[in-house]
């Protein structure tokens, strides 16, 4: 069984485990398989994940739906040691006071985790989030 105490030297891209220092190709023109409408132009929307042991990660959301995130996260944090494809966490979305999307205490499972080739963001990678239920706290 995966522990959190103990660090993972693979990060995962698209179901291809991989060391850090290692490289892993992520296909450009690999097909958006989400079909539910997702908010993209987002301003101050984040996600929170508590770890025991570990500071709290606050990341910021690059998309938003009511079955997932996009989460945003540096390629060299340690973030990507304590995921991996298919763990179920919990998560809390803070989002602003006058958004319409999902916020409060979530179950999510990780989908994916790909790296960003363009945009704002190129360089990073974006953990896919997929919100399995909504929880009174946590």
């Amino acid at each position: 069984m995966w522990s959190i105490f103990k660090p993972v030297i693979s990060v995962y891209f698209d179901g291809c485990a991989m060391k850090k220092s290692q490289s892993c190709e992520v296909s450009a023109s690999r097909k958006d398989r989400r079909a539910g409408p997702r908010a993209v132009r987002l301003s101050n929307h984040r996600v929170e994940f508590k770890f025991p042991g570990v500071p709290v990660y606050q990341l910021k959301i690059r998309d938003l739906s009511d079955q997932g995130a996009g989460v945003v996260v540096k390629a060299d944090s340690t973030f990507l040691t304590l995921i991996k494809v298919g763990l179920e966490l919990n998560m809390k979305l803070l989002s602003p006071a006058e958004a319409k999307n999902p916020t409060g205490h979530y179950t999510s499972r990780v989908q994916h985790i790909s790296e960003l080739e363009h945009g704002r963001f190129k360089g990073h990678l974006v953990v896919g989030m997929s919100i399995l239920k909504k929880l009174n706290s946590y």
